[in-house]
């Protein structure tokens, strides 16, 4: 269902950095089932999303060598909130000089977003400067984001993993933002390493990389988890009740075993 919220809604939890032209919308779309939770009661959850996808056809898949977490052990799923980047270009000692950096957004992100929701920023194929620190991961925090998943630079990655937030990031990189991109949108669609994320599908990341999930198709793809969930713990149990391969090899019958 719709979120009908607008801007005005939102100056509670909005810092003013970004103008509101440049916020494509609020509405956006969710479901009122805790679809995040059931897939994140998944083992390896990200295999058993790509296993879906591939059954429906869409989204997107990212292998771990695109997008790396922070710490290896996070999961993370939820609905996205999107902010794009451009970089500036051009000298850093110029632009700074000529006063026309207009600031970051993702404090303003993580305001429009409600406690649950995945941060996805995209940095237009660029890495010249970090767009999140401990700073902005401690505000993600307050603002109760789930994670954050950049197709950009991080930095303050130590800082980071003491708080806590998962993180996943193309690249780590000590300059900051600052003076090196310019905000183009909030909640319009993004590119993930190449892959369009609307406002509203669902992210799913762990060790093994990233998911995205269209919108309409999250119900489908978490009941299909969850049913081949269901047939790989027995298979698990099956395995580990033989006696020998033998035993195991023999009881198989016809059919294909699950992957």
């Amino acid at each position: 269902m719709p979120d009908l919220s607008t801007v005005e809604d939102h100056h509670h939890r909005l810092t003013g950095t970004v103008p509101e032209a440049k916020i494509r919308t609020t509405e956006i779309p969710r479901y009122d089932t805790d679809f995040a939770a059931r897939l994140l009661a998944i083992p390896d959850v990200s295999s058993a999303v790509a296993d879906a996808l591939d059954e429906f056809g869409g989204g997107a898949v990212l292998d771990s060598t695109a997008l790396q977490p922070l710490a290896a052990g996070d999961t993370l799923c939820g609905p996205a909130v999107t902010l794009r980047y451009i970089p500036l270009g051009g000298d850093v000692s110029s632009v700074r000089d000529s006063k026309s950096w207009n600031g970051a957004g993702d404090r303003d992100v993580y305001g429009l977003g409600r406690p649950g929701d995945v941060a996805v920023m995209d940095c237009s194929s660029s890495r010249a400067g970090a767009v999140m620190g401990t700073l902005s991961a401690r505000w993600a925090l307050k603002a109760g984001i789930a994670g954050c998943v950049v197709d950009g630079a991080v930095r303050d990655s130590a800082s980071i993993l003491d708080t806590g937030l998962p993180v996943w990031s193309a690249a780590r990189r000590p300059n900051s933002a600052r003076y090196r991109y310019e905000v183009i949108e909030l909640n319009g669609p993004v590119s993930l390493c190449g892959y369009l994320v609307q406002p509203g599908d669902y992210i799913v990341a762990d060790i093994d990389g990233v998911c995205v999930i269209p919108f309409f198709d999250v119900p489908g793809v978490v009941e299909f988890c969850e049913n081949a969930s269901a047939t790989e713990a027995a298979f698990i149990d099956r395995i580990d009740a033989a006696s020998s391969l033998e035993e195991l090899v023999a009881g198989l019958g016809s059919g294909h075993a699950p992957a």
